[in-house]
């Protein structure tokens, strides 16, 4: 069964702000990746196909395919 995941874009008010964040971020430090306090607990079923959607100004405006989740110690 595949899963997505929707998160809140805080910050930024146009989609083009989260594309500048993340070619930024891509040429300092890649790969692109975003971080979170948890892991999610259904890594399987997202790797399945599953998307991150970024919510961007109240509404749902971008989607990007997960193709990998790893737990990262800070």
């Amino acid at each position: 069964m595949t899963l997505h995941l929707i998160k809140l874009c805080v910050g930024v008010k146009e989609v083009s702000e989260l594309a500048e964040w993340q070619a930024r971020r891509h040429r300092q430090d890649p790969p692109v990746r975003h971080q979170t306090r948890m892991m999610p607990k259904r890594v399987p079923d997202l790797l399945e196909g599953g998307s991150l959607y970024w919510v961007i100004g109240g509404f749902v405006r971008v989607r990007q395919r997960l193709v990998d989740l790893r737990e990262d110690q800070w």
